[in-house]
């Protein structure tokens, strides 16, 4: 439960009312879904099945050295002399090494450099523009800075990038003409972890007014979630109800619509023009907006803590080649002075696997060495120059990019890659036929690394494990794609042939332009048009940032003060006939050994947390993984009254699923032990170990008499795990179990769900 104060929050009172108290780690979080695969035509073709895994629960791994000399390895480019140590040394020296043991000192006072933006000054005639984001992921801001660029093109305002994270406390609101803002949302109805001071500060009542400011709202969700969009509408809300004045209308954008977001950057442009602004030679104070300085920055997402691996077990029997993973990972945060609570998650921040890493450098053409821009969002660790703003290229693709979750912009960069050396062959060919009279029947032009030469009409390409060139290979491409079914070879296509289909695929609609995408990687996209070849700066400029993962605390502080435990589901799977990995889980679970060191971060969860009198009951659904947060709810409950606190313990209920006792029971025998010493009510549904298949909203409604008596008494009701299918399952149970119990109807039962979530009685930590 949150504390009182903080429920007198007028933005979590307002968000518990609009929303149920929901956290979900977002998609790039999730394994890439095995969606029903697509060609241009029927974007719908099988994959292939998994080679068998072998293995036992808690058994010694395998694993590959992840460090930076053993990555090189792999890669046809010089090694350059790093110390051979762990993911810590990858972007640094030896003769630094020292500063991972000394976070405090390592990472504290240095000051964050500033951009090149907040370096240069405004024009005197130019009108200022803030442009105040709130991010999770990277979109917002994203967004904020293509908005950036278009208020510059006009040459008649000068926009001002204020990230919500760094003005907890808020700022000057009120000194601003314009305020044009972009948010995402968070779960169900929640602000981005790192943006909700800020939001919490501008719904205050002391918050400023606005009578002189004009606004527009960017409003980002996903309409997977029944509350789309609700941390930006009640921004939207809260601005025009502080007196802002509406310059355009708010936009409601689902996940990534580009099209959406373009239109109402057009319009909140078109809107400023409207405007009678100041000049910032006529202005006092606007565009002075400065971060806190007194506050030492703090261990996070932009600046992680390098915990070090101290144990992996795995937790499951592996006797078949359907059977999943899924390791206990136990991680020691040193001196950092880190700290979390039940509910809470750890960020993780992963590393590109090298064979993806050095696939796609291979069909780039480009040298692993090559010097780049260092993105923006590239996390501090206190080590990297401040002046020094390039890394290989190999670092940047490994460490920096996502190569997962193609944006649409790499089809565009791809389908300009193939217009241009189209027009090249043209005119070569053109030249070349002119002055030898023509071309001899049954050779066509092709193009390879920027020359000419003849080729049969009828050769075809062929993959093998996914890379270019004659052989046995196990997937061939028809125009394209891959064909396992009859067996036809594919037709080599031409520059203008693979154009024009890469066209036409752009022309679709959005829905079949995602589906399209959903199914691929990257490395897909450069496979399907092989004659492709666009600068590697153009293709990093169309990638996503590599994102940190968030995983549920399966741990209590009150066990160890300096370790952090996760539970991890070790993710494999097929699709387009390639084998598909989980980027962080096989990370942590293959290539990381006791003793690496690793990026890390606390994310906070207030929305999922133990009530604050032990007393009351506790009802937790939790199957799978999502058993993790209760095992740190358990162990924080059992080890505070061993502790001394004086606080008996309310009843607690744990219902888990899983396939089978004898293969994937999470910490079963820990669970049955608590069960044994009456400190648990244990219902377990193992979906696989009969002919009728049962789950853990079936044990939740054949309990549903105890459930209701909990409730009644106070009772908290948690679920955590699976948003798409179970979450919904187990709401459905328990409303079933309201209605029957409460004898007043269905709408009166989904009011008295409705109560539990204003209360933070309900609780959900799901994601899709």
């Amino acid at each position: 439960m949150m504390p009182a104060s903080a429920l007198q929050s007028p933005w979590l009172w307002g968000a518990a009312l609009a929303a149920p108290a929901v956290w979900c780690m977002w998609s790039s979080f999730k394994p890439r879904a095995q969606p029903k695969e697509a060609d241009f035509n029927t974007f719908l073709r099988p994959g292939a099945k998994s080679a068998p895994q072998q293995g036992k629960a808690g058994a010694a791994r395998q694993k590959r050295p992840v460090d930076f000399s053993t990555f090189l390895k792999h890669a046809d480019a010089p090694e350059p002399q790093r110390q051979p140590t762990s993911f810590s040394s990858f972007l640094r020296g030896p003769e630094k090494q020292e500063v991972l043991n000394e976070p405090q000192a390592a990472n504290t006072g240095a000051s964050e450099q500033p951009s090149a933006e907040a370096e240069e000054r405004a024009p005197p005639d130019s009108k200022p523009v803030a442009v105040l984001f709130g991010t999770e992921y990277g979109f917002s801001k994203e967004i904020a800075e293509k908005l950036s660029v278009r208020l510059r093109e006009t040459s008649k305002y000068w926009p001002r990038l204020i990230d919500m994270a760094e003005h907890p406390e808020g700022f000057p609101v009120d000194q601003e003409q314009v305020l044009l803002v972009i948010c995402s949302t968070q779960g169900d109805g929640v602000p981005p972890s790192e943006a909700r001071d800020f939001c919490d500060w501008l719904s205050a009542s002391s918050a400023p007014r606005l009578a002189d400011t004009a606004f527009s709202v960017c409003a980002l969700g996903d309409t997977s979630y029944a509350h789309f969009c609700a941390c930006g509408r009640m921004l939207d809300a809260r601005l025009e109800s502080l007196g802002a004045k509406r310059l355009a209308g708010r936009a409601d954008v689902n996940r990534e619509d580009w099209k959406a977001v373009d239109a109402w950057i057009e319009a909140a442009v078109a809107g400023l023009d409207s405007l009678a602004l100041k000049a910032h030679k006529d202005t006092t104070g606007a565009g002075e907006v400065k971060q806190a300085a007194s506050k030492q920055k703090r261990w996070g997402k932009s600046r992680p803590y390098f915990g070090t691996i101290v144990a992996s077990q795995g937790l499951c029997n592996i006797a078949s080649k359907d059977d999943k993973d899924t390791i206990r990972v136990e991680i020691d945060l040193g001196d950092s002075g880190l700290t979390y609570t039940p509910g809470d998650a750890l960020g993780i921040i992963p590393l590109n696997c090298h064979e993806a890493v050095g696939e796609l450098l291979r069909l780039l053409g480009a040298s692993a060495q090559d010097p780049v821009p260092r993105p923006t969002w590239h996390y501090d660790d206190g080590k990297l120059p401040q002046l020094d703003n390039s890394m290989p290229l190999r670092e940047a693709l490994a460490m920096c990019y996502d190569l997962r979750c193609p944006k649409h912009e790499l089809l565009r960069v791809l389908l300009e890659s193939l217009q241009r050396q189209s027009d090249k062959l043209t005119n070569g060919f053109q030249h070349k036929t002119s002055s030898l009279g023509g071309t001899k029947k049954g050779i066509k032009k092709t193009e390879s690394n920027g020359s000419v030469h003849a080729a049969p009409t009828n050769g075809y390409v062929r993959l093998s494990n996914g890379h270019s060139g004659p052989g046995n290979g196990n997937a061939e491409l028809t125009n394209g794609h891959a064909d396992h079914e009859n067996g036809a070879k594919p037709t080599h296509l031409s520059h203008q042939d693979q154009a024009s289909q890469l066209q036409e695929l752009l022309d679709r609609d959005d829905a079949a332009l995602e589906m399209y995408l959903e199914p691929r990687h990257v490395i897909d996209l450069f496979l399907e048009f092989p004659a492709a070849r666009p600068p590697p700066s153009k293709v990093l400029a169309a990638l996503r940032p590599l994102l940190p993962r968030l995983y549920s605390i399966s741990s209590s502080q009150l066990e160890h003060p300096r370790r952090v435990q996760v539970t991890v589901a070790v993710v494999r799977y097929h699709s387009l006939a390639r084998e598909r990995i989980g980027v962080t889980s096989t990370y942590l679970a293959e290539r990381l050994q006791v003793g690496d060191k690793i990026p890390v971060y606390i994310h906070k969860n207030p929305d999922f947390r133990l009530p604050e009198d032990a007393s009351e009951p506790i009802i937790m659904v939790g199957p799978g993984t999502g058993l993790a947060p209760f095992r740190s709810f358990m162990q924080e409950r059992l080890l505070s009254a061993q502790q001394g606190s004086r606080q008996p313990l309310g009843q607690a209920l744990l219902y888990f699923g899983c396939r089978r006792s004898d293969q994937d029971y999470l910490y079963g025998g820990l669970l049955e032990g608590w069960a044994k010493a009456g400190q648990l009510t244990l219902f377990t549904a193992f979906s696989r170990q009969q002919a009728q298949k049962v789950y853990v909203q079936d044990r939740l409604r054949e309990s549903g008499g105890l459930v209701w008596k909990l409730l009644e008494d106070g009772g908290h009701f948690y679920v955590c795990g699976d948003a798409a299918h179970m979450a919904g399952s187990v709401e459905h149970a328990l409303l079933q179990i309201i209605e029957s119990h409460q004898e007043q109807g269905e709408n009166a039962a989904a009011q008295y769900l409705q109560d539990m979530m204003a209360q933070q009685r309900y609780q959900r930590d799901v994601w899709f």
